[in-house]
């Protein structure tokens, strides 16, 4: 599966059960979160928690590297 708007993430399970995130990056090759799902919700839930600070910090990026 991947992310909407972000090709490079695949989200996907091993053949053991475990989810996995997977990103590729030009410069740092490749990248994996791999997690039981037990820890899914957590997880999801933390991602959710942080994603307004996260997106106002993206943004105040973006500004800086413009100016």
């Amino acid at each position: 599966m991947r992310i909407k708007g972000q090709a490079d993430i695949d989200i996907y399970i091993t053949d053991t059960g475990y989810i996995c995130l997977k990103q590729k990056d030009e410069l740092d090759g490749e990248r994996l979160i791999e997690f039981a799902p037990a820890y899914g919700q957590k997880v999801a839930g933390a991602i959710a928690s942080l994603q307004e600070f996260a997106q106002a910090k993206f943004e105040k990026a973006e500004l800086a590297e413009v100016e």
